[in-house]
């Protein structure tokens, strides 16, 4: 059993899931270049363009987990000869889908309330928690804005675990994901919008104040879930080094 508890698992163990009926809105943003350079100084990735995308994901019907509505701002990024979308900010509404993105991916989520709505050609989305509050959406155009080629796929994933005898990090490792190329979902484009929320206690998304929106996409159709390719290992702590002599017994 890959989960916990292993007499009742949190998510399947196949790790599959998705729905037939989804639906998506993603917004292009262009940022700060030393906002997102101090982001990514904390990673293994490379920086590779001032923009971010805000993306959010509805599953009005799933298998293998329960409906949710998820998603968190991706960072165009670069590690050794891939390029793809580092998820910075992750945010999920409910407990399996947290912890099936978090545990074997690394995705960062945290629990928040989202929404994905569509009424007519404008299509809504928000994330919000104690933390962070960002808003977005899509007013779909027969002309959509041509958008920049900004990567966000596959999602480049810093899987971190702690250590339990001590707060040194057990395993660091990247991994890469590309839900797109599993997924069936068609798209329209249109003006985009995002605003980021000034909270009482601080908005860990508020590097993204004053961010001018370049366009976006409302998507919708098949969702499927993938699994991921471990690209390297960044770290490993010395509780795991001193197991793994008696592991290799």
């Amino acid at each position: 059993m890959n989960n916990i508890p292993v007499h009742a698992p949190l998510f399947p163990p196949s790790m599959e899931y998705g729905s037939d009926d989804a639906e998506a809105v993603s917004v292009l943003v262009a940022c700060d270049e030393g906002a997102v350079r101090r982001l990514l100084a904390a990673t293994p990735f490379a920086f590779v363009s001032a923009h971010a995308w805000i993306e959010c994901v509805k599953l009005n019907s799933a298998f293998g987990v329960e409906p949710f509505c998820g998603g968190g701002v991706i960072v165009p990024a670069r590690y050794g000869d891939v390029v793809g979308g580092y998820y910075a900010f992750c945010y999920i509404d409910t407990d399996d889908a947290l912890a099936l993105g978090r545990e074997p991916f690394g995705y960062p989520k945290k629990y928040a309330r989202s929404h994905v709505q569509r009424t007519g050609r404008a299509a809504t989305t928000s994330m919000v928690r104690k933390d962070a509050h960002v808003e977005a959406s899509v007013v779909i155009a027969a002309e959509a804005p041509a958008l920049p080629a900004v990567p966000r796929y596959p999602h480049l994933l810093l899987q971190v675990f702690p250590s339990a005898s001590s707060p040194d990090v057990l395993l660091k490792r990247v991994i890469a994901r590309d839900t797109a190329a599993a997924s069936r979902m068609t798209s329209a484009g249109g003006e985009g919008a995002v605003r980021v929320k000034e909270l009482a206690g601080g908005n860990e998304l508020g590097w993204l104040e004053g961010a001018r929106a370049l366009g976006g996409v409302y998507s919708q159709g098949a969702f499927r879930g993938a699994l991921g390719r471990v690209l390297g290992t960044e770290e490993i702590g010395t509780e795991l080094r001193a197991a793994m002599p008696l592991a290799a017994q």
